[in-house]
């Protein structure tokens, strides 16, 4: 997706940013808040470019300093990367299966995002919180394409209460950005509360919310805004379909 967030508001948490002050990446590109402007505080992708970067070469800035002394020191760290770092020659390119070992980030994200947003009860009464349910279950993650559809989740319906579930991403989000992260955190709360409430369908009845509406609104009060609109996009131009359970 070669589309960037231009919007006054940081791309990592969604708060409104500063526009007197210089707020883009020097690394990627992106708009962020002063708190998270270092590449370091926004998991920055292009990090992954480079070989060895000294731990410090970000983080010994002080939060007090005025803005152009922020700026300076910022372009400083910069230029040491780019001076003191041997890059590689090559770009790095990971097969599908070597890349999932981010999965496990984003599905920790994910379960958090629930658990801290979501107050509503599992359809298993075993379970009085969303919290108790992911700690007596087992999920594993995979890419895999599943009729072009988003995500996809193994649910058996005759089993009353199931120990383990196997969520599948769509391989166009297979590799490890940070856009392809925040919009398979989005997919995977979505497949989560199909586990959650597996008597629910996705659009909202007068009893009770689907569980496109669940999702919303957790990924919003989670200011995952931008990965919202990124996944909109792959919908709207037919790159994955909407989740098929």
């Amino acid at each position: 997706m070669d589309s960037k967030i231009t919007d006054k508001y940081c791309t990592y948490d969604g708060r409104k940013v500063d526009e007197t002050l210089s707020n883009l990446c020097k690394l990627c590109g992106y708009v962020y808040c002063r708190e998270h402007l270092l590449p370091q505080r926004h998991r920055c992708a292009m990090l992954q470019n480079v070989e060895y970067v000294k731990t410090d070469s970000f983080s010994s800035m002080d939060q007090s300093t005025s803005s152009d002394k922020f700026e300076k020191t910022l372009d400083r760290s910069v230029t040491q990367i780019e001076t003191s770092v041997e890059k590689i020659s090559v770009p790095i390119t990971r097969t599908v299966e070597d890349a999932t070992y981010w999965l496990s980030d984003c599905l920790k994200d994910a379960q958090n995002m629930i658990i801290e947003h979501h107050h509503e009860k599992p359809d298993d009464m075993n379970f009085g919180d969303c919290a108790t349910f992911f700690a007596s279950k087992t999920f594993g993650v995979k890419i895999q394409n599943n009729d072009n559809a988003s995500g996809d989740i193994n649910m058996i319906r005759d089993l009353p209460s199931q120990p383990s579930y196997t969520i599948c991403i769509n391989d166009v989000l297979g590799y490890d950005t940070r856009d392809n992260r925040r919009m398979v955190t989005i997919i995977l709360i979505h497949q989560l509360l199909h586990a959650i409430h597996p008597s629910r369908m996705h659009d909202s009845t007068n009893k009770q919310n689907g569980i496109n509406r669940l999702e919303h609104e957790i990924a919003n009060k989670a200011s995952y805004h931008d990965g919202l609109l990124n996944l909109e996009s792959l919908y709207q131009c037919d790159k994955i379909t909407h989740c098929h359970v």
